[in-house]
């Protein structure tokens, strides 16, 4: 496969990182996660604009070639470069400190690399174990919005999902509220009203969330875990698709597709 590295479209064994490399070293930088289907990269303004807040949060300066379009045609070539354009694929956009330092870094200048893989169809998922992993809680800071390279509290609870045999897992903040789940938001409704954890939890400021709260009247709070116990439905939401853990059977799994049938033709490309 090929990759592109600083703008350089080159093949991924071509691409060699020092072994001084601060996200090696201290994960130092940001990264995306980006959707393309049936030809539009999804929600490409919006994603610019989160890794753009994060650089700003983390005082790292963009590079040549960083603007919005400059970054989008590299997609569409490195698309094109590995025979992608026809089919969904996934993109990973990453940005980080260049060597130098400790803790207090020797520069405030970035590197980027950007991969691409085929991938599924965003899908809307029926699930049923949902469970609560409670040893690593959130709490919000300058970037806890933002998809950093140090994803340790994800990476745990990935494991305890895989160890205690769940679908998904809902991560907690520092005082017992409810935050988001393993790699995605977290929604319910509630009879016709729909609920998200409010980005003072410390959860991620998810791209798909942004369209939700833009599109549909979502209330927005701090909220115990017991208040799923009224929930109607339950799904978590990102890029990749839709995981529904309540009521996904009959008339809810019913209302699931039909909320995301409406909203997926909206111009992802305009963000809006």
């Amino acid at each position: 496969m090929n990759a592109a590295y600083n703008g350089d479209v080159m093949s991924e064994n071509s691409v060699r990182l020092p072994t001084d490399d601060r996200a090696f070293r201290y994960g130092d930088g940001l990264f995306e996660t980006i959707r393309y289907e049936n030809g539009i990269v999804w929600f490409w303004p919006d994603h610019f604009d989160r890794l753009n807040r994060g650089m700003e949060a983390m005082r790292l300066i963009p590079p040549p070639r960083f603007s919005e379009e400059s970054l989008l045609e590299t997609i569409i070539q490195l698309l094109e470069s590995n025979h992608l354009r026809q089919q969904p694929a996934r993109l990973k956009l990453q940005v980080w400190r260049r060597p130098g330092g400790l803790y207090t870094p020797a520069t405030q200048e970035a590197d980027w690399l950007l991969t691409v893989r085929p991938g599924p169809p965003f899908s809307i998922t029926p699930k049923s174990n949902l469970g609560v992993y409670e040893d690593f809680r959130l709490s919000p800071s300058p970037v806890s919005a933002f998809k950093t390279l140090n994803s340790l509290p994800y990476v745990l609870a990935a494991l305890y999902r895989q160890e205690h045999g769940y679908d998904d897992v809902l991560l907690l903040d520092i005082h017992g509220y409810l935050a988001e789940c393993g790699a995605s938001n977290l929604f319910w409704f509630v009879g016709e009203t729909l609920f998200t954890p409010s980005l003072e939890t410390g959860c991620i400021d998810g791209v798909l969330r942004r369209q939700l709260l833009r599109h549909f009247d979502v209330r927005e709070g701090l909220f115990p875990p017991e208040a799923l116990d009224t929930a109607d439905c339950i799904f978590c939401a990102n890029v990749a698709g839709i995981q529904v853990f309540r009521g996904w059977d009959g008339t809810r799994m019913t209302r699931i597709e039909r909320i995301f049938a409406n909203f997926q033709p909206l111009n992802p490309l305009k963000g809006t």
